[in-house]
C-alpha cells in the first residue's frame, strides 16, 4: 500500500535541494566559528593588537593599523576555503590551498562597520601569503540571501495543503 501525500512531489523536491545548498552555506560558516584557523585568527588578533601576526602577513597587519588604526571588533559572517591545481603542458603541476574569512569589523578610525575578507594563500611547498581587503556587502546579501530565499520558498510550498475542492 502506496502512501499518498498531499504535498506536491515537487515541493518536496524543492525542500530537499534547498535544505542542501543552505548546509553547503552555512556548514563551513559554522565549522569555522567552531574551529577557526589559527592563521587567521591570529591576525585578527594582532588587527586588535592582542597578539603578534604570522611573519607573512605582519607588513599588511601594520599597513592596515596604520591606515585605520586598531580593530575594535570583529564578527565573522563568512569562510570560504578550497583548492586550485594548475597543470601546465611542461609537465609541472602545482596547486594552491585558499582560505578566506570575511568579518564585519570596527575599526577605530572610520566608526562605521566594514566588510574585512582576510585571505590565506598556501602553495604545494608550503610557501604562505596573506590578504586583506575590503569585502563587497552585495556580495554577502547575494551568497546567504538566496539560499534563504528558496529554502523559505520551499518551506511554504511544502507547507501549503491543497484545499478540499480541488481533490475529487
Amino acid at each position: 500500500m502506496a502512501l499518498k501525500s498531499s504535498r506536491p512531489t515537487y515541493a518536496i523536491v524543492l525542500l530537499a535541494l534547498s535544505s542542501l545548498w543552505m548546509c553547503a552555506v552555512f556548514l563551513p560558516l559554522l565549522y569555522s566559528v567552531l574551529l577557526p584557523a589559527p592563521d587567521i585568527r591570529a591576525i585578527v588578533y594582532a588587527l586588535e593588537e592582542r597578539g603578534t601576526a604570522p611573519p607573512e602577513a605582519a607588513g599588511i597587519v601594520q599597513e592596515t593599523r596604520a591606515a585605520v588604526g586598531p580593530l575594535t571588533r570583529a564578527v565573522r559572517v563568512g569562510y570560504y576555503s578550497g583548492v586550485t591545481a594548475t597543470v601546465r603542458l611542461s609537465g609541472s603541476n602545482t596547486s594552491e590551498k585558499v582560505k578566506q574569512a570575511s568579518y564585519i569589523a570596527w575599526f577605530q578610525k572610520p566608526a562605521k562597520p566594514m566588510l574585512v575578507a582576510i585571505t590565506c594563500y598556501e602553495s604545494d611547498v608550503g610557501q604562505r601569503a596573506y590578504g586583506l581587503s575590503e569585502g563587497d556587502p552585495v556580495s554577502l546579501v547575494r551568497g546567504y540571501g538566496l539560499p534563504l530565499l528558496l529554502f523559505g520558498i520551499s518551506l511554504l510550498l511544502v507547507r501549503k495543503r491543497q484545499s478540499p475542492h480541488s481533490a475529487s
